[in-house]
């Protein structure tokens, strides 16, 4: 894993810890959340309370689960 890949994962734990989450994981680079899974990726909207990192719900995985 890239270190870039790393430090985005490392804020998202953070960011799901400090919400009081305890039930999530990661697969490689998506993390598994309460049975969703959700894409991470850096955060650039310059808003000063952004902690650099965004999470998506993952759509290829939703489509497939509706269809």
């Amino acid at each position: 894993m890239a270190l870039v890949g790393r430090l985005l994962r490392a804020k998202a734990q953070e960011k799901v810890e400090r919400a009081g989450i305890s039930n999530y994981s990661f697969d490689q680079d998506v993390l598994v959340m309460c049975g969703v899974r959700y894409t991470i990726a850096a955060c650039d909207c310059g808003e000063p309370d952004c902690d650099g990192v965004r999470l998506e719900k993952d759509a290829a995985v939703a489509s497939r689960i509706l269809q």
